[in-house]
């Protein structure tokens, strides 16, 4: 078990310590010394992939490269299981509309099903919309959805739809109340108490989520979506486990590639590293409050897909730009130089292997 265990070091740190340390390892006897011996292997061993052993601070700019690599490799993970999902169908729409109000037509109902599991603006994701994506206009990219409408609410209330709701089997949460519109800071005529509200009432039925709106003019609206994929929980999981471990392999491999090199390469890979983290770590600071702040407001029968945490794709210029500067950062790193001759690994990490 112990020789996984050496794959935490770097490849020339195993060919030169690792029968030895394997040697060492086999004379423990205590299994609880086993396993301590076991945890500083890994730990000293993630440590020496860094390489700069007089740096305080390159474990923290490590870390933090491996958490944003692992949740952008978990919402990508997520966004792969939720292609998976199956398709919305026009007549479960239909299907739904006719359980709840069988004696009543609706003004709109679609007819066709989505063209994609997420659109934007109505469409799939093609080149033609890219720009849109790119330039501002992210946020629209969303699940499909489908929806049928009222231009007059039927006559049965908000009771009454609780009450078929439950009866066809769906779970329902709190109706939502809003205002319909906001007072004008300080208008002598403008009283919040008598404000007239819209509510909306979601609910969850097996893969389906329903919300209905009854707006404060009397008319309704039904949109059906689906639920989140039971695949994307284990996928998103399985992506910050492989994305994490990844990154801090990556950012090791440039920080010992870069170590040693001249101030010509190394500045300009510090300075490219520190914008790139800007680019993709500012909207995960920006969005996660207020994704978390919102969802905490209102009952969600589904929540937000994992990118949106991230500021994505509605932020998604500025993760692009970060990306290019990482790719400059590993092209530095990459550039052949001379290593000292007499250099060892036992040098390059500052220490040996707590065992």
């Amino acid at each position: 078990m112990h020789r996984w265990l050496l794959l935490a070091y770097p490849r020339d740190y195993r060919r030169a310590r690792g029968p030895e340390i394997l040697e060492t390892v086999r004379d423990v006897g205590a299994a609880h010394r086993r396993t301590r011996m076991a945890a500083n292997l890994v730990r000293h061993g993630l440590r020496a992939r860094l390489g700069r052993p007089a740096s305080r601070t390159v474990v923290v700019w490590a870390s933090v490269f491996a958490v944003v690599c692992g949740l952008f490799a978990a919402s990508f993970g997520t966004w792969l299981a939720w292609l998976g999902s199956r398709p919305l169908d026009h007549r479960d729409l239909a299907a739904v509309v006719g359980q709840l109000y069988p004696d009543r037509q609706a003004g709109h109902l679609d007819q066709d099903d989505p063209p994609a599991v997420f659109l934007i603006y109505g469409h799939p994701l093609t080149g033609d919309l890219l720009s849109e994506l790119l330039l501002g206009d992210g946020g629209e990219y969303a699940p499909a959805e489908l929806t049928a409408s009222f231009d007059q609410a039927p006559p049965a209330g908000l009771t009454e739809l609780r009450r078929r709701l439950d009866a066809a089997g769906w779970e329902q949460s709190e109706p939502v109340h809003s205002d319909a519109y906001d007072c004008i800071p300080d208008h002598p005529r403008c009283d919040p108490a008598t404000i007239p509200s819209d509510v909306t009432v979601n609910a969850a039925r097996g893969d389906h989520i329903l919300a209905v709106e009854i707006t404060a003019e009397g008319s309704m609206s039904l949109t059906l979506s689906r639920a989140t994929p039971g695949a994307a929980y284990p996928a998103g999981l399985l992506g910050f486990a492989l994305g994490a471990p990844g990154g801090w392999v990556l950012f090791g491999w440039a920080s010992r590639r870069t170590e040693e090199r001249r101030p010509l390469v190394q500045a300009p890979a510090k300075v490219l590293y520190g914008v790139a983290m800007v680019f993709w770590a500012a909207p995960i600071l920006l969005s996660a409050p207020l994704m978390l702040t919102h969802h905490l407001s209102e009952p969600h029968p589904r929540w937000h897909v994992p990118w949106e945490w991230l500021g994505q794709p509605a932020l998604s210029l500025p993760f692009l730009l970060g990306a290019v500067l990482l790719l400059l950062v590993l092209a530095l790193a990459a550039l052949p130089h001379r290593r000292p001759a007499d250099r060892t690994l036992a040098g390059a990490t500052g220490q040996r292997p707590a065992v």
